[in-house]
Formats: C-alpha cells, sequence, structure tokens
C-alpha cells in the first residue's frame, strides 16, 4: 500500500521525477503552485537527489490541494523545458508520483510505462519544402534515411543533412529537403517523421505558415447583423473547426455548428437570428488534439474572457460619442504626457470619488482629497498636461474581474481587442468594460486632453494550452528555438513573433479598432525593441493614415540578453519616438544601481550627456549628437512605472538627504524634461513626490502602496506648484517646442559654464515665441554656485523655488544659483 501525506508530515506531496537526454541537469528546477484560478502563487524547488530515471525532489504542501501545476524551468526563467503549465491531480492520499521526459507535455503516473528510446523531440515544416528537426540522440545524416509520412502516406525526401553548417554530419539537429513542396492543404494533415532508432514525431508547421497562401486580409471574429453573425477564424493547421454557441452568456447548454474551411486557412460558419449577447467558443482538432479556446479576435467576452461574446455594435455607443471634441493637437513636440494607472488613479481612500478604481472613477470631476486638494481626472487637467498615457487595460489574464485585493499593472495580456474587466462596474456583464471605458476616454476628451494606451505586443501572460494564441495555431505566434522552447527576450516566458504575417494583422487590426471605436489618440509599445522593425514601420504607416496626430512611442529595448529588433536609431526618420533612457539615467543616475547618483543630485561629468537630452538627441554638433534625427524621435523622461520612483531613488542614492534636497532634485530633475526639445513624459505622482517605499517593482503590491496618495499632493502643494508652472511655460513658449534638427541647431546655443552646470539661449524671436531671447541655466551642483549672464540685464521668471510668466527681478552680470537648482531668464 502507498503512502499517504501524513507519513511525510505533509497535507499534499508531490513526488517528480525528471529526466535529460544529455543528463545535464545543472540549473534545471520546479515552479510548483496550488491550481487556483489565475493564480501566480507559485515557488521554486531544486532536485535534490538522483535515481536511475534522472534527478528527483519532493514537494511538500501543508495545505490540502486537490491538484498543482508544474513547470520545469533553466534557473530563474532562462527557458523551459517546455512552455505549457502542467497539472497533477492529487489522489485521496494526498500523494502523488510522476515522471517526467524531457520536452514531452505528457507525463508519466508509473515507472513501468517508462520508454528512455531516444525521439524526435521536435520537427517544424519551416517552409512547404524544408523540415528542421531537433533529435534527443545524434544520427548520423550520412548513413540514415529518414521517412516522411502525410497521413501515413510517404513523401519523397530530396536531402537528409545537418541543419547547422557548423555541425559535424553526427548531429542532433537535422534538416530534411522534400522532393516536391507540400500543397498548401497538407499542413491541415497529420504530418510525422521516422528515424530509424528514434521514437516517430509530430511535424509542427511553424515558419511555413507565412507562405503568401495562408495570408487572410479579410475580416475575423465574430461578425455581426441583426439577421445573421459571421464566424471567421484562422487556423490553417486545423483538420476541423467547431463553432460552440452557447444558449446564453453563462449557460452550460450549447450547439455546435460545424465550420466550414474557405480560403487562406480560414474556418467560417454563418449563423442566422440576432445572435447579440450569446457567447461562444471554438474547438479546433490539429496535430491529434483537440483544443477548446476563446476567439483571439474577442470584442466582448464574459467574466474572467472565460468565453467570447456576439455583441451588436450599435449597443457599444454611448451617448455623445460622435458628438465629443478631440482636443486639437498640431506636432508631437506640443506633448506632455502623463503616466497613470485606473487603479492606482483613483483609489485613495481619502477622496470623494465614488467609483474608485474603475474606469467611472476617472470620468468623476469635482473630487476632492485631502486639504481639498483635486484628485482624479481633475488633478490632470489642473497639472495642466496634453496627454494622459494609461498603463494596459486591454484584457489582462492574471485578474480575478471583480475580486477585492486583485491587483496588476496590465503587462500579461491575453486578448488584444477587448477591454479589462476589473476596471468596470459589472464585469459579468460584457457591455460594461466596453461602456465605462469609453466613457473615460470622453471624459479625457471633453476636458482637453488626449489618451494614450499602453499596449504589450511583445509577448502574453501565458503560452501552451493556456494561450488562445496557441490554442488556435500552436506554436505559430510566438518566436520558439530548434528544440520547440520558446524564445524569453522579455524575461517572463515568451515573445510574440511579430513578423509573422498573421500575427502582424493582428497587432494592426487591434491597434485599428482601439483608434476606430474607442478613439485612442496614441500607442505606447511595451519592450518596443522586440517588435521587428517591418512591423513597427507598418503601424506607423497604417495609423497614421488615418490620424497623422497619433503619438507611437516604445521602449527601444527587450529583458536582458535579447535579441534587439528595433532600437534606438532604428526609429530615425519614423514617426515613432523611444524613450530616452540616455538622458534618465544622466540625470538620476543607474535604474541598476539605487546607490549612483545623478545630474540632479551633484553627480559630475554629465553635462554632455545632458546637452545631448537637451536638443532632442539629435546631431547637433560633432560632439553634442545622439539616436534621432528629428526631436519628435525621443521620449525624455526621468521615471516611469518601471524601477523606483524619483522620490525613492534619489532618497537611495543619497540617504542622508534633507527633504529640502531631496524637493530641488526633484524639481531640477524634471524642470531638464520638460524644458528639452523633444517631447516630456512625465510619471503619474512625480509631480508631487510619489513613494512606494523603495519598491521597484510594484507590480503585485497591490493598490494600497501602489495609489496616488493625495495627502503627499496636500504636503508636497509647492512641488505641484512648481512642475504646473514648468507646464505652463513649455506650452506658452514654443521656443522649448522646436519641430526639426535644423531649428534647433540654428536657434539654441550652448554657453560656456562651470563645472556641473549646463546653459543655454535660445533665440526665441527666431522660433517664434513671444520673448526674443531665453536663457536656461541647470545648476547640479549640491552647493552654490555662481555664473556670469551674457550680454546686459535679462528678466528672472524661473529660480529653485518660483515661477512666473512676468519677470520676478531684473539680473545682470554675475549672480549666484542656489544648489541642485534651474533658472530660466528672458529678454
Amino acid at each position: 500500500m502507498g503512502k499517504s501525506a501524513e507519513d511525510y508530515d505533509a497535507a499534499t506531496v508531490i513526488i517528480i521525477h525528471y529526466h535529460r537526454y544529455d543528463d545535464n541537469y545543472d540549473g534545471w528546477n520546479l515552479w510548483v503552485w496550488p491550481d487556483k484560478p489565475k493564480s501566480m502563487d507559485g515557488k521554486s524547488y531544486s532536485f535534490d537527489r538522483r535515481d536511475e530515471f534522472g534527478v528527483v525532489t519532493t514537494v511538500k504542501f501543508s495545505e490540502k490541494h486537490s491538484r498543482l501545476g508544474f513547470i520545469v524551468r533553466l534557473r530563474e526563467w532562462e527557458k523551459k523545458d517546455i512552455t505549457a503549465d502542467r497539472f497533477v491531480d492529487i489522489p485521496d492520499s494526498g500523494v502523488a508520483e510522476i515522471w517526467v521526459i524531457e520536452g514531452e507535455e505528457d507525463f508519466l503516473t508509473s515507472p513501468d510505462r517508462i520508454d528512455l528510446t531516444p525521439r524526435v523531440k521536435m520537427a517544424f515544416l519551416d517552409s512547404l519544402s524544408e523540415i528542421y528537426a531537433s533529435l534527443s540522440a545524434p544520427v548520423d545524416t550520412k548513413t540514415v534515411l529518414p521517412e516522411v509520412l502525410l497521413d501515413g502516406s510517404p513523401v519523397k525526401v530530396q536531402s537528409f543533412e545537418k541543419a547547422d553548417p557548423t555541425d559535424v554530419s553526427v548531429t542532433n539537429y537535422v534538416k530534411i529537403t522534400l522532393t516536391e513542396p507540400l500543397a498548401p492543404k497538407s499542413v491541415s494533415k497529420r504530418l510525422s517523421l521516422e528515424i530509424e532508432g528514434f521514437l516517430p514525431g509530430n511535424i509542427i508547421v511553424r515558419k511555413a505558415l507565412d507562405n503568401s497562401e495562408f495570408f487572410y486580409q479579410g475580416e475575423l471574429g465574430s461578425i455581426y447583423s441583426e439577421k445573421e453573425t459571421v464566424f471567421r477564424v484562422w487556423s490553417p493547421v486545423s483538420s476541423s473547426a467547431t463553432l460552440i454557441l452557447f444558449d446564453d452568456l453563462y449557460s452550460d447548454s450549447f450547439i455546435e455548428v460545424p465550420m466550414k474551411r474557405i480560403e487562406a486557412g480560414v474556418w467560417e460558419a454563418i449563423v442566422q437570428g440576432n445572435l447579440h449577447l450569446r457567447a461562444y467558443k471554438y474547438r479546433f482538432v490539429s496535430y491529434g488534439k483537440e483544443r477548446e479556446t476563446v476567439d483571439i479576435y474577442s470584442r466582448a467576452v464574459t467574466k474572467n474572457s472565460e468565453r467570447s461574446v456576439v455583441v451588436d455594435p450599435a449597443k457599444t455607443i454611448i451617448e455623445g460619442w460622435a458628438q465629443q471634441k478631440v482636443p486639437i493637437f498640431n506636432k508631437p513636440e506640443d506633448a506632455i504626457i502623463y503616466e497613470i494607472h485606473i487603479g492606482d488613479m483613483t483609489s485613495d481612500p481619502n477622496t470623494n470619488v465614488e467609483n474608485k478604481g474603475k474606469y467611472l472613477g476617472l470620468t468623476e470631476t469635482g473630487r476632492t482629497g485631502p486639504d481639498g486638494v483635486t484628485v482624479g481626472i481633475d488633478h490632470i487637467v489642473e497639472l495642466g498636461v496634453t496627454h494622459v498615457h494609461i498603463m494596459p487595460f486591454n484584457d489582462i489574464h492574471y485578474l480575478n474581474e471583480g475580486e477585492e485585493g486583485e491587483y496588476g499593472w496590465g503587462y500579461d495580456p491575453y486578448l488584444y481587442m477587448v477591454p479589462e474587466g476589473h476596471y468596470s462596474t459589472d464585469p459579468y456583464s460584457p457591455l460594461s468594460r466596453i461602456l465605462e471605458s469609453k466613457a473615460m476616454v470622453m471624459a479625457f476628451h471633453e476636458i482637453g486632453i488626449r489618451v494614450i494606451l499602453d499596449t504589450v505586443y511583445n509577448h502574453t501572460a501565458t503560452t501552451g494550452s493556456s494561450s488562445p494564441f496557441d490554442q488556435t495555431v500552436p506554436y505559430y505566434y510566438y518566436r520558439t528555438d530548434a528544440t520547440g522552447a520558446y524564445l524569453n527576450g522579455t524575461g517572463v516566458g515568451n515573445e510574440i513573433a511579430s513578423e509573422r504575417p498573421m500575427m502582424r494583422k493582428h497587432i494592426l487590426d487591434s491597434l485599428k479598432m482601439w483608434v476606430n471605436e474607442y478613439g485612442i489618440d496614441g500607442f505606447r509599445f511595451d519592450l518596443m525593441g522586440l517588435i521587428d522593425k517591418e512591423t513597427v514601420l507598418a503601424i506607423d504607416r497604417e495609423l497614421h493614415a488615418i490620424d497623422k496626430t497619433i503619438l507611437l512611442y516604445g521602449e527601444p529595448w527587450g529583458g536582458w540578453g535579447a535579441t534587439v529588433t528595433f532600437g534606438k536609431g532604428d526609429q530615425r526618420g519614423t514617426g515613432v519616438a523611444v524613450f530616452n533612457d540616455n538622458l534618465r539615467d544622466a540625470i538620476r543616475g543607474s535604474v541598476f544601481d539605487e546607490k549612483v547618483k545623478g545630474f540632479s543630485l551633484g553627480s559630475r561629468a554629465k553635462e554632455r550627456r545632458i546637452m545631448r537630452g537637451i536638443v532632442g538627441s539629435i546631431e547637433y554638433s560633432s560632439d553634442i549628437k545622439d539616436f534621432a534625427d528629428d526631436p519628435s524621435e525621443t521620449i525624455n523622461y526621468v521615471s516611469a512605472h518601471d524601477n523606483q520612483t524619483l522620490w525613492d531613488k534619489n532618497s537611495a542614492a543619497m540617504p542622508d538627504a534633507s527633504r529640502e534636497l531631496l524637493t530641488s532634485a526633484q524639481k531640477l530633475s524634471n524642470a531638464i524634461v520638460i524644458l528639452s526639445q523633444g517631447i516630456p513624459f512625465l510619471h503619474g505622482g512625480v509631480d508631487f513626490a510619489r513613494t512606494k517605499f523603495g519598491n521597484d517593482n510594484s507590480y503585485n503590491a497591490g493598490v494600497d502602496l501602489n495609489k496616488m496618495d493625495y495627502s503627499r499632493k496636500a504636503e508636497f502643494i509647492d512641488l505641484f506648484t512648481y512642475y504646473k508652472g514648468l507646464i505652463e511655460l513649455r506650452k506658452n513658449h514654443p521656443s522649448f517646442r522646436m519641430s526639426t534638427a535644423e531649428e534647433i541647431r540654428k536657434n539654441l546655443k550652448f554657453l560656456d559654464a562651470p563645472r556641473n552646470i549646463v546653459a543655454y539661449v535660445i533665440d526665441g524671436k527666431s522660433a517664434g515665441d513671444s520673448w526674443e531671447e531665453i536663457l536656461v541655466i541647470f545648476n547640479g551642483n549640491l552647493e552654490p554656485a555662481e555664473i556670469t549672464l551674457p550680454d546686459e540685464s535679462w528678466n528672472l521668471v524661473v529660480d529653485r523655488d518660483r515661477i512666473s510668466e512676468k519677470p520676478l527681478e531684473r539680473l545682470s552680470g554675475k549672480v549666484k544659483l542656489e544648489p541642485i537648482s534651474t533658472y530660466v531668464f528672458f529678454k
């Protein structure tokens, strides 16, 4: 009789054996978690012993669980053994024991079934005539011939060779070339590879689907009319597709409607009648497995996106939508961007916002907080910015919608064409999230602010069986290596293959939907460095054809060790901007080492880097040049949701700094950003010294830590007023937002200045300004400094503590500069 959990002094026990063919287990470990809805409560466990099979560990839980999830991973998510999450049902004894073979999704529950014969680990059809296969053991390509089978019938093979030219003929990675290309329709049939001495394997159709035969230009998803709804889904590898149409949103009753294969691998079903608010899913059969999933083109969903929903577009229009006044916007350099999170912005309990943490909370005006300060949307209006950048609010995976205490930043996307339900007042209603998110967008428009949606097209939250993309066309939408392992340049387990034509189409279709149906005025692209250049250029071309004033910008990098496909410099000559981390790090110091100070706390030898940022990162001179052709290509910033807040960073870099010094650094940092050429970007709350108490990655820290604490606005109201004044100054004076590199080179001249001081003069008259000349001085010294003003006397309008459009005083000759300060003069 087997052991029970009690024999291990635990409530639940799982014993996991793991086998690798190369016998190299260095760095491999387990991630195990209780199977709860959308749980992220996993922990790592090391293999602690060996047996004849491989390595073993025993994982114990003090709580009773009926099901556990597990992943075999390399170190800290360098790669996974397989991408799919796997789950183990726990028997009544409380003890489960399993045997896992490298690369095999199905694990064994009995050692009697173990077969360690070498096998075809993964084979990919990467063109209609080429197969690349990874084997668990080497094969001699000069002495063995493979057999490719199509629905059991042999296909003629022209050659069998090493896939890597640098390899020897005895290799684990091989290439098979077929005598004749397969017919496009063959991709939905069972393709398999047999090699003598190896267990056979399925051939997965991967890059072959990039062939133009499989590109579908038409509309996908559920296409509604009052008389009928057309359902279309692209899945060329499926041998059958079925529409599962539920009786209503949450009913267990449904009908099955066979779908017909039409062109380019698209399946279609037409259902008569008015299907508004009918839930549906798709069932595919591919590679010998049945897969059930929601529609990746879902425009509406049930709670937690468990089902797709058909909606009548006419029912998704809110009152006044067609008449809303989108704020006038002339050129990118006029933008002043403020980054917010929907939950953070209105969740402070010390305010009278009614719909706290919801879309509708950001439609409420006249709301106040401690000492009567404005909050929510009124706070943003009072500050004076032109654009609000909202962290992702398309469908988020790791949020149990409507549940108390749920929190996330949104960088774990599930579906791209539907708003997140957690921010709606009724996540059970498919229409609530649509109507209320539109109400939020319209509220910003009506009050004079444009809306930017943060997007995550570099990865999804999950892959495999829990990804609707992988369930629809396995392995197509993600980048994979020769063994089928998902590439991880994002650091979170997968990379979207944006270069694949039908993934690129999905990205473009979803972006255009947000513009056309939700009135979105711009997009920020998370880890844009991992989106291929052709896709970025297509985004630029197609969105600006709809509206030339749409703002597009993103991060020109990937995760640690990523292969960057759109980096700084690649944006040259486009309508796309990139975040300027060069200027960020010069001002605040390294984001990777909190102890490193920047210019705003007296760090020396940063003047040249500050100058590059001031001129918009263009080629200004032989020694002042950076990555941009045009000032509209740079997003100047010093802090964002990532890393420590500016206040926390400076507090960590100089722990003994006084409050006065930290406040001065807070002012100087974004004075440089706001008064530089290019597009300024502000982290929400930086205007009142927002703190997260040192947490540099608060995505899962909850709303209590992340909320906009408006008591700090009351406490730092002088700082807020200073930021407000800087923003007004930029908006009132075109000298700070010149449109071309030529204008900047012509009108902006740097002055010789003492150490740790950057000073420049702008020819305001030539720049079309009401001020004929403008002098700006940034003092990065921790002690008072002196500088001699050029020419005759100047009108002072900005110093360390004051901002005014009218002269504060008139100065000439040698002037004293306060420590860590900004000065602006005009004639």
